[in-house]
């Protein structure tokens, strides 16, 4: 009897233990879930807690340092696919690391049944790891898609960019080609990019550049932009020849008469602001004026102090002067708007610069991690370059280091630069001083 009573007793101890043991075994998952073998650490387990923890601290550690030391250049080295690829395969390798870590941590104390509220504390721990790393890792593939889209040499940005900018492919229709002179921007080389403001839309087969900007940026920190004027005529053509047509024609001319324009319209283009203005130009970026205003957006709007009121009398829009946050539908409109009286393509051309300016200001300031996925689709469906995809994080690097406070800005307008005149059937058009246009081009871009 007594023994009997003794094995009651022991088998009671044996039970009280066991829900203790499963009562903890929540606890312990929840411990590795915070930290890779702290679970362990509270089921005794030092060494497996050790294995489980030094690798992570490890990580944690260095990634730490590396933002701390080098804080300018973390945004830049995201545009590199290289380095969003490793990224992508550490998210997902620390996601396994801690999954056997949080399971590991249960088990030891309690095995996983259906009837324990613990096993779905445990399991809803687990989703939640789950979803932590799935949302860098699904974001870090649409950076890629997306950097793939936008720059030169990606399969997927050829097809979409024909429909969304017409013309903008190479000679024959085929992808943008990689340019064949690049600068050494690593080794303190200038770089010039032409921004071109795309007119186009859904139906149309082709497409005039009529805003034409020249933005130049130097290792040293200075940078300038130049608006080109789209009336201007007599542009010298790669073969030294005078473009008789306006140039926000050209892109489309040279397009469709590629006996005459072999070098394809994106390139033609290129080469003749460049023989315009007297220096090279690197790169192009085609920005679809209709969907920038979802760059905007994407970013939370943008912050300016206006000089003056800014009106548009054909549709009956304005904004007062002073400061505004402008959302991308008034951006759009700002830098649109040439119908009031005093306003001209050469005001509108300033107004462009200023958004611009304004809009890199806002993305150095701004989280961009939370903007991130709205930014993607917007810059997808709106830009298209011919940057090379090994180059967007050196020149992003460059964009950053600008110095906004040296940014030189200019016009091409008259009476300086152009001098206004009536073309064939009384159009409006200007005809360029070449000598003081290089002489501006190789003050402000020829360093």
């Amino acid at each position: 009897m007594n023994q009997d009573r003794r094995n009651r007793a022991v088998d009671v101890e044996t039970a009280q233990q066991t829900r203790r043991r499963r009562r903890k075994a929540p606890i312990a998952a929840f411990l590795s879930f915070l930290f890779p073998g702290a679970g362990q650490l509270y089921n005794h387990q030092r060494r497996f807690a050790a294995v489980l923890a030094v690798p992570v601290a490890l990580v944690t550690f260095l990634a730490a340092g590396t933002i701390l030391i080098g804080r300018g250049s973390v945004l830049p080295r995201l545009l590199d696919i290289r380095v969003i690829v490793a990224l992508i395969v550490l998210d997902l390798v620390l996601l396994a690391w801690r999954l056997v870590a949080i399971i590991h941590a249960h088990w030891y104390r309690a095995s996983f049944r259906f009837n324990r509220v613990g096993s779905y504390v445990t399991g809803a721990l687990l989703l939640l790891t789950i979803g932590m790393h799935a949302v860098p890792a699904v974001y870090g593939a649409k950076l890629i898609d997306t950097l793939s889209a936008v720059a030169a040499g990606g399969d997927r940005a050829s097809a979409t960019d024909r429909v969304r900018f017409p013309g903008f492919a190479g000679p024959s229709g085929e992808p943008l080609p990689v340019p064949p002179h690049r600068p050494f921007i690593e080794a303190g080389q200038r770089v010039n990019i032409l921004l071109v403001g795309v007119d186009s839309g859904p139906g149309r087969d082709h497409a005039l550049t009529d805003t034409m900007l020249v933005l130049s940026i130097d290792t040293d920190g200075s940078s300038a932009m130049i608006s080109v004027p789209r009336d201007l005529v007599n542009a010298p053509l790669p073969n030294h020849q005078p473009y008789p047509e306006k140039l926000n024609s050209l892109l489309q001319t040279a397009n469709a008469l590629p006996d005459a324009y072999p070098l394809g319209g994106v390139a033609t283009l290129k080469a003749t602001i460049g023989e315009l203005l007297g220096v090279p130009i690197h790169y192009i970026a085609a920005i679809d004026m209709a969907g920038f205003k979802r760059v905007v957006d994407a970013i939370g709007g943008v912050e300016m102090n206006l000089a003056r009121p800014v009106e548009d009398p054909s549709i009956g829009w304005s904004i007062p002067a002073g400061p505004i946050v402008m959302n991308g539908d008034t951006a759009l409109r700002f830098v649109r708007a040439r119908h009031a009286v005093g306003d001209d393509d050469f005001v509108r051309a300033g107004r462009q610069q200023q958004l611009l300016t304004a809009v890199r200001e806002k993305l150095t300031r701004t989280n961009l991690l939370t903007a991130l996925p709205g930014l993607l689709d917007a810059v997808k469906s709106t830009i298209a370059t011919d940057v090379p995809s090994d180059q967007m994080p050196i020149l992003a690097q460059a964009v950053q280091d600008a110095d906004i406070g040296r940014l030189e800005q200019a016009v091409i307008e008259p009476p300086a630069y152009v001098t206004p005149a009536t073309g064939a059937n009384g159009a409006y058009i200007l005809i360029p001083d070449l000598a003081r246009i290089r002489e501006l081009g190789q003050k402000l871009m020829g360093g």
